[in-house]
């Protein structure tokens, strides 16, 4: 997918804000049963190394308006030991958040003030029916995806200060800090085949979330994210029925056909799940891989940890140039 009009202004970083994407050189991702470090190479695109750290229990649990961090220090252990695998090395830092911590939507207005803060003030308050806390203590970012005459349609991102602050607490020591913030699932989207002609779907199974995100033409135009607490016997079923729920939605609010079914499932999904999934949707379901030239160079045993956990990722460094 191009993702170089989307690249621009994506980010909840407490510095950059609505700012350019620069790629960082080393990435943490936080989710409910890990956390995951990589050392990424923007100049060669390249994942160099990959770290990931399993947490117990409940250490961590994704909440939009209340605190994640149960267990602090089991998170923090869990952070020094990822980036002692993956080597301190001075740069921007970015975090990848797990999808339920962030409330992403799609907003439209007839105009948007040329001043960003003014801006991002609006898309706060717009944002306030899908917030469950005052909209005011959002730190929210938006991109462009359309801009006609009289319309602007955005994406539209928030995240409570107070939550993406404990992220950025665990990562104390860590380089300076982080410089870009996003959820897990947007920096899946540059690994979308570019295909301006085909609607598709992107689904992202991790950590009992699933997130749909509907790409219609290049831009996204519907997005959703459900958290299941089933056990995993019954992941087949509760896939397979959040999948044709969106589609049904897809077909009769935007009326758009989808042409390509996109999995990514961290970790990998048992093959009886993704027949069940192709049996109840009707059709192909293909795994969203990274390019190998994006993690040719990861060491042997790095490429097994990267194919089960690390999309994420080769899609910053495929954001990259």
């Amino acid at each position: 997918m191009d993702w170089g009009r989307l690249k621009k202004r994506v980010g909840l970083g407490r510095r950059v804000g609505s700012a350019a994407f620069v790629l960082p050189t080393m990435a943490f991702e936080f989710e409910p049963n890990f956390v995951s470090a990589a050392r990424l190479d923007g100049r060669a695109r390249q994942v160099r190394r990959m770290g990931v750290r399993e947490l117990e229990p409940e250490a961590l649990a994704p909440f939009p308006n209340r605190s994640n961090l149960a267990n602090n220090a089991a998170v923090r252990q869990a952070v020094g030991e990822v980036a002692e695998r993956v080597g301190h090395a001075g740069g921007r830092v970015g975090v990848l958040l797990p999808d339920p911590s962030v409330r992403v939507t799609i907003l439209s207005f007839e105009t948007l003030p040329s001043d960003r803060r003014e801006a991002e003030a609006l898309v706060r308050w717009r944002m306030r029916e899908v917030l469950p806390y005052p909209p005011e203590e959002a730190r929210a970012s938006y991109q462009v995806l359309r801009r006609e005459a009289d319309s602007v349609e955005l994406l539209a991102l928030a995240v409570r200060q107070s939550v993406v602050a404990e992220y950025e607490a665990a990562l104390e020591g860590i380089n300076g800090g982080a410089a870009l913030v996003l959820p897990s699932t947007v920096a899946l989207l540059p690994l979308l085949p570019e295909d301006p002609q085909a609607n598709q779907l992107l689904l992202h199974v991790c950590a009992g979330s699933i997130t749909t995100v509907i790409v219609a033409a290049d831009r996204v135009r519907y997005w959703r994210n459900y958290v299941t607490r089933l056990d995993a016997g019954a992941q087949a079923e509760e896939i397979s029925r959040e999948t044709s729920r969106v589609l049904a939605t897809c077909r009769d609010h935007l009326q758009v056909e989808i042409d390509n079914v996109w999995i990514c499932a961290r970790p990998p999904v048992a093959p009886e799940v993704h027949e069940a999934l192709v049996a109840a949707v009707g059709r192909g379901v293909k795994p969203l891989s990274a390019a190998v030239r994006h993690t040719g160079s990861l060491p042997p045993g790095e490429q097994e940890l990267f194919n089960r956990y690390g999309a994420p990722f080769a899609g910053l460094v495929a954001n990259q140039g």
